[in-house]
């Protein structure tokens, strides 16, 4: 299954995003380190369309994580939406 990266993913824009997406038939992963954000909207992403959101709290600046989620993950595109 296509999985996309959303940065900022549990923000405003990224968690509408996300619902559009798997509502689509995608799987979601979302990369946010929760500054301007919460995971309650990430939980209603859930309750909408039923189905989970990965994630992963963290930076984009952060190489480790990128590297950790590019490892565990098949990322095919991201979207990006992280200030």
């Amino acid at each position: 299954m296509m999985a996309v990266l959303v940065t900022g993913g549990a923000g405003y824009i990224g968690s509408h995003t996300c619902v559009e997406l798997q509502n689509a038939g995608y799987d979601v992963v979302v990369l946010d380190n929760l500054s301007n954000s919460s995971e309650e909207s990430l939980k209603r992403v859930k309750a909408i369309t039923g189905k989970e959101v990965t994630f992963y709290r963290g930076d984009i600046l952060d190489r480790e994580i990128l590297n950790k989620i590019f490892a565990e993950e098949q990322i095919t595109c991201c979207i990006h939406f992280a200030g």
